[in-house]
């Protein structure tokens, strides 16, 4: 009987040694699937983000290129409302003399430098000039100016000496552009 005993004892130690080394393999094989999900769910997320990220690239190109041709019309509208070279200089002096005079100023001299801007045959134009008056007025220059047919850009307006006058002296620094002959 031990010898029965026995036997039945190593068999038992086998299969309980063969069923602890499965259940460790079993382990083994569960947590390098469960890491390998988790890395293959953050793969996942992180295309999809990328995914989403192109999507929205390529529907806003597809918005540019619809656009395209409104903007061009746009472009041509403007260039086609510019004040022509060959008259431009006498159109913005008048104007610049006439929108001073409805708002009350006096004009000082006004300086033209040109510019060629080679794209399109556009010509910007910097003018200096030089107004007086109150505030009001020139408040209300400014406003005409913005409001006028011709493009007018004001990048600098500073306070000038006025020599003991009455009211402000203003310096401007002012863009406008012309358009090329055809």
């Amino acid at each position: 009987m031990t010898r029965e005993f026995l036997r039945w004892k190593v068999i038992l130690v086998v299969v309980a040694a063969g069923l602890f080394v499965s259940d460790a393999a079993m382990t083994i094989f569960y947590v390098h699937s469960a890491s390998s999900i988790a890395a293959s769910r953050q793969e996942l997320a992180t295309q999809s983000a990328l995914l989403k990220l192109l999507r929205a690239d390529v529907r806003r190109a597809h918005e540019i290129q619809q656009a395209i041709p409104k903007t061009k019309a746009d472009c041509q509208s403007f260039e086609d409302s510019l004040t022509p070279a060959g008259s431009g200089y006498s159109v913005i002096s008048a104007e610049l003399q006439d929108l001073s005079q409805k708002a009350g100023l006096q004009t000082g001299s006004i300086s033209f430098h040109p510019k060629e801007i080679t794209v399109n045959g556009i010509t910007e134009l910097s003018l200096q000039a030089s107004v007086n008056g109150n505030y009001k007025s020139v408040v209300q220059f400014v406003n005409e100016l913005q409001h006028s047919r011709n493009h007018y850009i004001v990048d600098d307006l500073s306070l000038a000496n006025d020599h003991g006058g009455s009211g402000v002296k203003v310096d401007l620094h002012i863009r406008s552009y012309f358009r090329a002959i055809s």
